[in-house]
């Protein structure tokens, strides 16, 4: 079994403006937590923003970090389960753990058979470390440097959220004038998740991606760090724009989104495959808008030290 290592996503940075949460109250009743929120927006008027959701759809287990060891014992049990299916006439099969690998030796009589057994066995070792991660809710990925990583899949919980934040995209949008633009409502729930509180949860150069919060878990812990603000920020889109492009960009460091809308020529986008994304920070603290990113953001894209996924 191949050796990954987890992506690292944290970041903090610093601009003179920042998003700032006035008030945040939750309460219980039957079956349901209330939000109440008040924070400044980009033009520092306060707003504010009341909606509830069901208690099951916030109680969720805890994202799980990747742990290598558990992983080798997961697909170490299934290649066991995959041998004893072989009829032994056909080829014999050893498995043996090593300390960053699995070793499967097969023997057989006939060399198309110990060829066919050979490559049965390697494809069940790769299928069983594929399903260890879609169980616990983790992916595959490749950085700007062309590393492999296991990091969260932010696009299983983007698309698993949308439907139970469906409440906050709603209260959000009636806030919106009229006929405005689209700008205006990604604009008003930007700064809405900007003001939600930035932490790191813990050092995430030894959790392995435990500090990640889910996006409702962000709303009910009200604290979230780059890449569950940005995932909490992409589910409340995709609730409701369906057929809105957009893009999770990946730096060294942090977690960043991009949206397909007109924009305006001073405003910060990326080119990818010739659509042009509008680019933002959900991460806060600094209360930036829509086209405005990180000084840091924008030298890490310049750089291509950047990476990405289409979020469906």
């Amino acid at each position: 079994m191949k050796r990954f290592v987890s992506i690292l996503i944290f970041s903090f940075y610093s601009m003179s403006i920042y998003a700032v949460q006035l008030t945040h109250d939750t309460s219980k009743q039957d079956g349901k937590m209330f939000f109440n929120y008040q924070w400044e927006d980009h033009q520092k008027q306060t707003q504010s923003l009341n909606f509830d959701l069901p208690l099951n759809s916030i109680n969720k287990k805890h994202h799980k970090r990747f742990v290598p060891e558990l992983a080798h014992q997961y697909v170490y049990i299934e290649l066991h389960k995959a041998a004893r299916a072989i009829n032994p006439k056909e080829a014999s099969v050893k498995i043996r753990r090593k300390a960053r690998d699995i070793e499967i030796k097969v023997t057989s009589r006939s060399q198309n058979l110990l060829d066919k057994w050979q490559r049965s066995m390697n494809q069940s070792r790769e299928s069983a470390f594929d399903q260890y991660l879609e169980d616990n809710y983790l992916s595959h990925f490749r950085t700007h440097l062309g590393q492999k990583v296991i990091k969260p899949d932010h696009l299983r919980y983007i698309a698993e959220s949308k439907s139970p934040l469906l409440p906050i995209a709603q209260a959000l949008y009636q806030k919106v004038p009229e006929n405005s633009e689209t700008r205006t409502y990604i604009n008003l729930l930007l700064s809405w998740v900007q003001s939600i509180p930035y932490s790191t949860l813990e050092d995430r150069s030894t959790s392995n991606g435990a500090g990640y919060l889910p996006p409702p878990l962000v709303v009910a812990s009200n604290q979230g760090d780059c890449d569950s603000k940005s995932a909490l920020m992409a589910s409340l889109v995709r609730s409701l724009l369906p057929d809105a492009k957009m893009i999770m960009l990946y730096l060294p460091n942090h977690a960043l989104l991009g949206i397909s809308l007109p924009f305006r020529t001073s405003e910060r986008r990326l080119n990818i495959d010739g659509t042009e994304y509008l680019l933002m920070e959900p991460t806060g603290p600094a209360n930036t808008k829509l086209g405005e990113i990180a000084n840091s953001s924008n030298s890490a894209i310049n750089g291509n030290q950047h990476s990405y996924e289409i979020i469906p």
